[in-house]
Parts: structure tokens; C-alpha cells; sequence
């Protein structure tokens, strides 16, 4: 059985001949930049005036499918476009048949959505650009300094464990003078691609700036916390980094603390930045992690 094609929905071509419900439509659809948001405004706008079980916004270039309600059998299926480029795909069902005129209703309202879905689009990719470090494609540090409140808050509301651990590469000054900034930024890569390895999907790894970078470890304790900072330890050091036909060996300085009751972001930092110099004046390739906290 041949596969059947998507039918391929452009935005409305004249603003000026729409209905004025469709300007209100529009109107509403126009008022948020937030993806989620976005979908879920034009599933409402869609429930006025046709009945459906099930909607579903993909975009497999940018991993996103969104899903509200449930699938049924009988669906639409419409790929959005703009100036020819793929937007998302966008599939509604429900299970009875669509008419010749609800699917023109349908489509109506489609045509609206092409417009506030390409903003979304751009300013979803403006702030995950804004949030990564380009050398690293690591978080940076403009979304650790957001990131850090929100799970101090998180932890100490709901009583859980938060441990964050201060990284810095050895002597990465010396390598940059001997080797190069190029080299130095590659090695940057590899390790950033280390410290990955180790991580669980619940821990977030940023480039906090220049030779640092640092992670916070939800839900663990700190002797689970100071044996993960051993092993990447350990195993930065045992690494000989292909630099671009040029082997670099370096070493970690690790600090590691964790949340106290009465912490903010400024003093969870600050001892965490406190115990990583004691690492880096007691010999470098070295782990402090604090006490235990009664």
C-alpha cells in the first residue's frame, strides 16, 4: 500500500482577509514565545471550533515532540512550512472522520500557527545558543548562575542532597604558553568530553570560564560525590590527550561541597571555590572534599 504524503500547510498569505475570529486567533497565538505554551494555546484555539482527542507538534530537527491528549486512529497529518523550510510536523485525531469542512476550519487555523512557531523556533535556539560555551558545548556559566538557584531552592524545600564540585585543569596557563591557544582549547574539548562520560543524566556540567569547570550532582551523598571526583581524578590524569598530532598530559584540582540548610548560591560557591585553591596550593591532581556536616 503506498504510503500517503503529508499535506503541506504555509502561513495564511494576507493578514487582511482573515475573519476577525481568525485575528483573534492569531491574536492569541502571537502572545507567547514558549513552545509548550505555544502548542497547548493553539490545541484550546482549535477545541472552539473542532472536536479532537489527540495533538501532536514534532520538529525532529530541533528534538521536540510535544503530545496532548491521546492518540486515536482517525488523523491529520500536515508538515509546516515557511519560505520552504521544514518547521515541525503537526498531526491531529480523533475518532470520527473529519469533514470536507472542518478540515478547512482545520487548516485555517494552521496557517495562523506557521509564523508564531518560527519564533518560537528562533528564540528557542537564541537562548540555547546563548547558554552553551562555544569551545566545549558545555552549559556555560550565564545558565549555571540561573540553574543554581533554582536547585538550591528545589533541594532545600523538598530536604534533598545537592553537591557541587569546583574543577580546574593544572598548569592549563603553562600549556596555552607551550602549545598554543588552539591546542588549549582542544584540550578543553576532550576533557569536557571526560567529564560527560562520567556523569548521570541528573547531574549538569557547565564550563564555569576560562580552565574551570564545575558540576552539580543531585540526590548525592558526599562520600558517593567524593569518589566520582576521585575517579575522573584519576583518570584525567592517566589520559595522554591527542591534541591535534600534539599529546598533552595534565591533571585536575577537584573541590566538593555540599548544600547546608542555611547556604545561598553565594556561600555554596564560595566554599566550593575555597576547597578547589586548597586542592590546587597542596600539590594540584588532588580531591578536597569538606567535612561531614552534623
Amino acid at each position: 500500500m503506498q504510503k500517503k504524503k503529508n499535506k503541506i500547510i504555509s502561513s495564511a498569505d494576507n493578514v487582511t482577509d482573515l475573519s476577525n475570529e481568525s485575528l483573534n486567533s492569531l491574536f492569541i497565538l502571537q502572545k507567547t514565545l514558549d513552545l509548550n505554551v505555544l502548542i497547548e494555546l493553539f490545541d484550546n484555539e482549535l477545541k472552539r471550533i473542532i472536536f479532537h482527542d489527540y495533538l501532536n507538534y514534532k520538529n525532529s530537527d530541533e528534538k521536540i515532540n510535544i503530545n496532548i491528549g491521546r492518540v486515536i486512529q482517525e488523523k491529520l497529518t500536515y508538515d509546516l512550512r515557511l519560505n520552504n523550510k521544514n518547521i515541525g510536523t503537526l498531526i491531529i485525531s480523533r475518532k470520527k472522520v473529519f469533514t470536507e469542512s472542518e478540515i478547512e476550519n482545520i487548516e485555517e487555523l494552521i496557517s495562523l500557527l506557521i509564523y508564531p512557531i518560527t519564533n518560537s523556533l528562533l528564540f528557542r535556539q537564541a537562548i540555547t545558543n546563548a547558554s552553551v560555551d562555544p569551545i566545549t558545548k558545555l552549559n556555560n556559566r550565564m545558565l549555571f548562575d540561573k540553574i543554581i538557584e533554582q536547585e538550591i531552592d528545589f533541594a532545600q524545600r523538598y530536604k534533598q542532597k545537592l553537591l557541587l564540585m569546583m574543577i580546574d585543569i593544572d598548569n592549563f596557563k603553562k600549556i596555552n604558553d607551550s602549545f598554543g591557544h588552539n591546542k588549549g582549547d582542544i584540550l578543553l574539548k576532550n576533557i569536557a568530553k571526560k567529564l560527560i562520560e562520567f556523569m548521570r543524566r541528573s547531574d549538569l556540567v557547565f564550563r564555569y570560564g576560562g580552565d574551570e569547570f564545575c558540576i552539580i550532582l543531585r540526590n548525592t551523598m558526599l562520600d558517593g560525590g567524593n569518589k566520582l571526583a576521585n575517579r575522573i581524578r584519576k583518570n584525567i590524569s592517566e589520559e595522554e590527550f591527542d591534541c591535534n598530532e600534539i599529546i598533552i598530559n595534565t591533571s585536575l584540582s577537584i573541590g566538593l561541597v555540599e548544600l547546608h540548610d542555611d547556604d545561598n548560591s553565594i556561600k555554596f560557591i564560595e566554599r566550593a571555590d575555597k576547597l578547589l585553591y586548597e586542592a590546587k596550593n597542596s600539590g594540584r591532581d588532588n580531591v578536597i572534599t569538606e567535612l561531614h556536616t552534623i
